[in-house]
């Protein structure tokens, strides 16, 4: 069996009520949150504190998820069997 990969990605997570950013998770190193899931998976969020009111608004914070490789569809699952 083979281990997966694992990464760090540190995201602003917005959790007030500033429009359409209300609710959304923006990866700090660019591109959509929707692009990093494509191939990776959640495994844990870790909030570091709110974002300095000179950088953002009120209601945002950062974090850092630790990210897992996705397993393909075919494989086995998290547990090492596969179900039917």
């Amino acid at each position: 069996m083979s281990k997966k990969r694992q990464r760090l990605a540190a995201v602003q997570v917005a959790t007030g009520e500033d429009g359409e950013a209300a609710g959304s998770i923006v990866p700090l190193a660019g591109g959509t949150i929707e692009e990093l899931l494509a191939d990776w998976r959640v495994v844990q969020m870790q909030p570091l504190g709110p974002v300095a009111a000179a950088v953002g608004p009120a209601g945002r914070y950062l974090a850092l998820l630790l990210l897992e490789e996705a397993a393909a569809e075919e494989s086995v699952g998290r547990l090492g069997f596969g179900a039917t």
